[in-house]
């Protein structure tokens, strides 16, 4: 009788997704000795992430995953999750584990928000390099690089990479002024007195998309969408509609979102400047952790009141 051994795979969020949604792995569950074609018990078994191991009689296995499980969308670059199957043949059970491997979003400015310059406010896709832009640290600041990337309706990841919506008021009274759109990656400024309870500091940064709460701080569907990337001399905090947010930074996940042109660009941009990834510095602020954002988040949801007078402004 032949001994069946484990059997491994991955997928990795965003990447290679179908055109269901869905993140995809097989493979062929083997003995170690003999022949195990028709010893398997065919069968499907559910999964955690919207996501399922179908297995035939031969031990040939598929793995599906839903690209969108929220789960997998909270995953960072670096970090990952597992699932183990277990699966019988006339051997015995033996399992099928299926490593799914997070990947950050680029984290920029959606087309058409308003940053503020030393002209005034200008739309961001209306930014060339030489340009002034209003910095919170260190006021006027020339602009190094801009970059952009598209994401059209065919788009795999389209849906992954859907805007955050912050909503006017959503991070304290006029913060921002207006509603404004960023990348799920992209990282705003908060403070208040729940992050220095949190987290010891009086400012942070904080990816968009650790805030949704779906009422102020939302996904926002769309069929297309643009973001650009403003890069400087260091790390800077920018204001776009009353909200502060960092500009680009050119470390591991900000590099990965780009194509190799785009990255060519940007290299380009730093040795001109005497900088490379590695010695560009700091983030300016800190950035607040995955566990510190989720209680953040119960705090920034809007009360009842604010949601009514919402409601009446619509109407």
């Amino acid at each position: 009788m032949g001994v069946p051994l484990p059997d491994t795979g991955s997928v990795t969020e965003d990447t290679a997704v179908s055109g269901a949604g869905l993140l995809t792995a097989s493979g062929d569950v083997d003995y170690l000795f003999g022949s195990d074609a028709g010893q398997w018990t065919a069968q499907t078994i559910t999964g955690l992430y919207g996501s399922a191991l179908s297995i035939n009689t031969n031990g040939v296995w598929t793995y599906t995953a839903t690209n969108s499980n929220s789960t997998l969308q909270a995953l960072d670059t670096g970090s990952s999750i597992t699932e183990v199957f277990t699966v019988t043949s006339t051997g015995g059970t033996t399992t099928i584990t299926i490593t799914i491997n997070g990947q950050d979003e680029p984290p920029c400015f959606v087309a058409g928000t308003l940053i503020e310059t030393d002209e005034g406010p200008r739309a961001v896709e209306s930014l060339r390099v030489g340009d002034f832009v209003l910095t919170r640290d260190h006021g006027l600041q020339k602009l190094r690089w801009v970059g952009h990337r598209h994401f059209g309706s065919g788009a795999p990841t389209l849906k992954a990479v859907q805007p955050v919506r912050l909503c006017a008021n959503s991070l304290a009274p006029g913060v921002p002024d207006r509603d404004v759109l960023v990348s799920p990656m992209h990282r705003v400024l908060v403070r208040n007195a729940m992050v220095e309870l949190i987290s010891g500091q009086k400012e942070v940064f904080c990816p968009a998309h650790f805030l949704i709460n779906g009422q102020s701080i939302l996904r926002e569907p769309v069929g297309e969408v643009t973001y650009f990337h403003l890069l400087f001399e260091q790390h800077e905090v920018v204001f776009a509609s009353g909200c502060e947010s960092e500009s680009f930074y050119p470390g591991e996940v900000g590099l990965g979102s780009l194509d190799p042109a785009a990255q060519e660009a940007l290299m380009a941009a730093l040795a001109e400047i005497g900088l490379r990834p590695e010695t560009y510095g700091e983030t300016a602020r800190p950035v607040l952790k995955q566990h510190e954002a989720v209680i953040l988040q119960k705090f920034l949801r809007p009360q009842q009141k604010f949601m009514s007078r919402l409601t009446a402004e619509a109407a």
